[in-house]
């Protein structure tokens, strides 16, 4: 059994985050924008198979931190939608 721990989780899910973060930006600049629009979807790419790799060596704590970020992440992505949306910010500007 391996060593399982909250704040790894939240490390692994950072990291991971980061990393869609910027493959997002580099699409954007290429003239994508699907990213941006679903980037919450996106996440689920990487967070699932990570829980279910973490789930099978019984690393509990680690889904904790896993979560954790996973959740900031989508009610921050909510939040920043439900401004835009009711017309308070707009995009560029």
């Amino acid at each position: 059994m391996s060593e399982s721990s909250i704040g790894k989780g939240i490390a692994i899910a950072v990291l991971l985050t980061l990393v869609g973060a910027m493959a997002g930006w580099f699409l954007l600049a290429s003239g994508g924008v699907l990213i941006l629009v679903g980037f919450g979807l996106v996440q689920l790419l990487w967070l699932l198979p990570t829980i279910t790799y973490h789930y099978a060596r019984g690393e509990a704590e680690t889904i904790k931190g896993l979560l954790i970020i996973g959740g900031l992440v989508f009610l921050l992505n909510a939040s920043c939608w439900g401004l835009v949306l009711s017309g308070k910010w707009r995009i560029g500007g």
